[in-house]
């Protein structure tokens, strides 16, 4: 990283950053970088200046004691995008903006545990935080992510049933292509393939939830989240396994 000369792009960044930091509006702060996510974190990766800038501007609110800029300063310790990669710190920020009111805190600490970011995996915990999201406000991440523990039997039995239903309330929560991609690729194979899930076969329906899984990850991606791409090629794999089958039942007619 190094530092680069500041363009009229950076200089409106930065000065609407500051008005709102020195405003108080913490909130309004981290929004702002969350709705300019991909020019900030690519300005941050190129202009040392400007990343130690971003950091300033949520270490300001952590020291008023803004949840929300405790999380996602932990956030960034924990992607390494634009810091040193550093769990311990992210898990430290997490734990800070829970004590301070921040929802998502309690599902990035399921993270935490789930991924053994600070140890070995330690399910149980995982379990507890996603639990709690979820009886808090239930919400789309946090009613996948408690699908997905169940779907591996993890910190409680296997029960693909349960998984298919959380997921399911995941879908009904989700607000737009982006939060519906992660609970339509799950559901989505599981409609072509039931397994023990209880689901009732319904191929158009698969084809649909891969789509949208398919959109949805590529915004995700194009905005920095390259671990989706794994992801995102099931998406597309799917959707050519279930044309394939609907091609089948139509000769079959």
């Amino acid at each position: 990283m190094s530092n680069a000369r500041v363009t009229p792009i950076e200089q409106t960044l930065k000065e609407d950053m500051s008005n709102l930091i020195e405003e108080g509006l913490f909130e309004d702060f981290c929004y702002y970088v969350s709705t300019h996510r991909q020019v900030i974190t690519q300005l941050a990766q190129c202009d040392e200046a400007f990343a130690n800038f971003i950091v300033k501007g949520y270490e300001t609110g952590v020291l008023h004691e803004d949840g929300t800029c405790a999380n996602d300063l932990g956030a960034l310790y924990y992607m390494g995008d634009i810091m040193p990669q550093d769990y311990e710190k992210a898990a430290k920020l997490y734990e800070q903006a829970i004590g301070w009111g921040c929802f998502q805190s309690i599902i990035n600490m399921g993270y935490i545990y789930e991924y053994g970011r600070i140890g070995d995996p330690d399910y149980r915990k995982a379990y507890e935080y996603y639990a709690l999201a979820c009886a808090l406000a239930p919400q789309f991440e946090a009613l996948y992510k408690m699908g997905d523990m169940y779907s591996r039997g993890k910190a409680v039995p296997r029960n693909l049933s349960v998984a298919l239903t959380l997921w399911e309330r995941s879908l009904e929560e989700a607000k737009g292509v982006v939060e519906a991609a992660q609970p339509a690729i799950r559901i989505a194979p599981l409609l072509l393939d039931p397994k023990d899930s209880g689901a009732q076969v319904d191929i158009m329906r698969a084809l649909s939830l891969f789509q949208t899984a398919e959109v949805g990850l590529r915004i995700d991606i194009e905005a920095g989240q390259y671990y989706y791409k794994k992801r995102l090629q099931q998406a597309i794999d799917g959707q050519e396994q279930a044309r394939r089958l609907l091609d089948e039942a139509c000769l079959s007619i």
